[in-house]
């Protein structure tokens, strides 16, 4: 896989092949379906296949009052969208001089004359362009004049557990999140939610206890306060982990902190990356009378998350594509597709 960060660097090699252009913020089941899709097509075809998006959304140059937080990092999106085998990523800085591109200049200067596409496969609500004025619509007047052939992949459509269905998206996506329902939105993103950070220092009350944790400096959607069942990623071994997300109500704390007990793990880590993955909310965050109550809720909730690995399977963690959306599971017409809009316009 070719990563190229301006449009200038993109290869030769990579030219008149399918192409699929996205925010994919957490590579969810809709990007999933969509990229498979693209995917397909280019191998049925012996085209090269290019996924196009942005190292940050375009909404935090544009209006970053409005910017969404973000499902994954650069890293973790990377990581993703290399299991749909692209031949090329064109990673694109959202600076001013290209959100301000047209519509009509984004497919002939970009889409037509820097990439060649011969296919475009998009999901029906996919926005490009200044003002958000480019679109399916105009897509489908005006693809075949460009030279290439365009796919617009439905919709996908899950179902939560109080059996509501929902259009996958990844707006939902971190609204389920942000309500700690993390089993429903492991379901659209078809993995658990997984926050990638750098362990750094805290204050050393929970080695106080007994209980020393990782404290992690989140770049991305913070989950909703509470504590969970989850599990660690530590230089490529997995622990079960007890997650508290919170101010730390006992000790007054202000800010919002993300900090987790490994359990049988008794390793220093700091300015360790590791990945935390969040399967299972098991409570509210409680403000106790002093350090002795807070170890025993802390035993307490060491043994629950215990007795959740012991009971259950733990939905899978960032690993790539979905079974769901696998290309040899894939039915045979298109299925699914993201809402994606691009430069301005709603969040995705």
């Amino acid at each position: 896989m070719s990563v190229v960060c301006d449009l200038q660097s993109f290869p030769v090699a990579a030219r008149g092949g399918v192409l699929c252009v996205g925010n994919f913020d957490g590579v969810h089941r809709g990007h999933a379906r969509m990229l498979t899709q693209g995917r397909i097509l280019a191998t049925q075809r012996g085209w090269p296949f290019v996924i196009m998006t942005f190292a940050i959304h375009p909404l935090t140059i544009l209006t970053p009052q409005r910017a969404p937080a973000a499902l994954t990092t650069l890293n973790q999106r990377m990581e993703l969208l290399e299991s749909f085998s692209p031949d090329a990523v064109i990673v694109i800085q959202p600076e001013p001089q290209f959100l301000a591109m047209t519509a009509e200049a984004f497919l002939h200067d970009v889409v037509v004359a820097v990439i060649g596409a011969k296919y475009m496969v998009e999901g029906p609500n996919f926005t490009f362009g200044r003002g958000a004025a480019g679109n399916i619509s105009m897509l489908e007047k005006q693809h075949v004049g460009l030279g290439f052939e365009l796919a617009v992949v439905p919709t996908v459509v899950a179902t939560l557990t109080d059996l509501t269905e929902v259009a996958v998206s990844s707006s939902l996506c971190r609204w389920l999140i942000a309500q700690g329902r993390m089993a429903d939105a492991a379901e659209l993103l078809g993995r658990a939610y997984t926050l990638r950070s750098l362990v750094v220092r805290g204050q050393g009350r929970g080695r106080k206890m007994g209980y020393p944790t990782v404290n992690l400096a989140v770049e991305q959607l913070v989950p909703a306060q509470g504590v969970y069942a989850g599990r660690a990623l530590v230089a490529g071994s997995w622990y079960p982990a007890a997650i508290s997300v919170g101010t730390n109500p006992t000790f007054g704390q202000q800010r919002i902190s993300v900090e987790a007990f490994l359990l049988d793990f008794s390793r220093d880590v700091y300015d360790t990356s590791i990945d935390l993955v969040f399967d299972q909310w098991i409570r509210d965050q409680q403000s106790l009378a002093g350090m002795e109550p807070l170890k025993r809720r802390i035993t307490m909730d060491v043994q629950s998350v215990r007795a959740v690995f012991e009971k259950v399977k733990p939905i899978k963690a960032q690993s790539g594509v979905d079974r769901r959306t696998a290309i040899n599971g894939l039915p045979d017409q298109p299925v699914a597709a993201p809402s994606a809009i691009l430069w301005q316009g709603q969040q995705p």
